[in-house]
C-alpha cells in the first residue's frame, strides 16, 4: 500500500495585536532617533540602533504560516515565521483523535468545553475543521485547521467513522 501524504499551508492574518506592535516598535524606533537627534546623545543614538536591529529581526517573525502535513494517520502542524523558520506545534495520530469535522458541526458539540489550539488563518471565510483530540497531558483538546480536500479524503480513508464532512 502507498504511503497517505496531503500537506496544506495557510498564511494566517495578522491580527490587531500584532498589527499594534508592529505600529509601535516601528514609532519606538523613530522616537529614538528623534529624540537622540534632537539632544545630541550617544546613548539615545545606541538605543536607537538597538532598537532598528530589534525591528528588523522580529519584522518578519510576525508572518506566520501554518503547515498541516498528513503522513500514514499522523498530522503535523508546523509554524514558519517569516518564510524560512519553521518549528513543529503539535504531532497527533488519528488514533488518539475522538472526531474530525467542519467547525459548524453538531458533531463536536459535546467538546465546547475542551481547550482551543487555533492552527487556522483566523479569515472569516476559511472553511475550518476542528479535530478533538488527546494532547499529551492535557487531555482532549479542539484543534482548529484547514485542511485540503485531499487530506480530508485521505483521513476519511484511513478512520472513516472519526472523520465527517457535514
Amino acid at each position: 500500500m502507498e504511503n497517505m501524504y496531503a500537506e496544506t499551508a495557510v498564511k494566517r492574518v495578522n491580527t490587531p495585536k500584532v498589527i499594534v506592535l508592529k505600529i509601535l516598535l516601528a514609532f519606538a524606533v523613530i522616537f529614538t532617533f528623534t529624540f537622540a537627534a534632537l539632544t545630541g546623545s550617544r546613548l539615545l543614538f545606541a538605543a536607537g540602533v538597538i532598537a532598528g536591529c530589534l525591528l528588523v529581526w522580529f519584522w518578519p517573525r510576525f508572518n506566520i504560516e501554518w503547515e498541516y502535513i498528513f503522513v500514514d494517520g499522523q498530522i503535523d502542524f508546523d509554524t514558519i515565521s517569516g518564510g524560512e523558520k519553521r518549528k513543529t506545534r503539535l504531532r497527533i495520530d488519528l488514533d488518539e483523535v475522538e472526531v474530525v469535522a467542519p467547525l459548524a458541526s453538531h458533531a463536536i458539540d459535546a467538546y465546547r468545553h475542551n481547550k482551543i489550539r487555533d492552527y487556522s488563518s483566523l479569515r472569516k471565510d476559511a472553511k475550518i475543521y476542528v479535530a478533538v483530540a488527546k494532547v499529551g497531558e492535557e487531555g482532549l483538546n479542539q484543534i482548529y485547521f484547514e485542511p485540503s480536500e485531499k487530506m480530508i479524503e485521505l483521513m476519511k480513508t484511513k478512520a472513516p467513522r472519526k472523520v465527517l464532512t457535514i
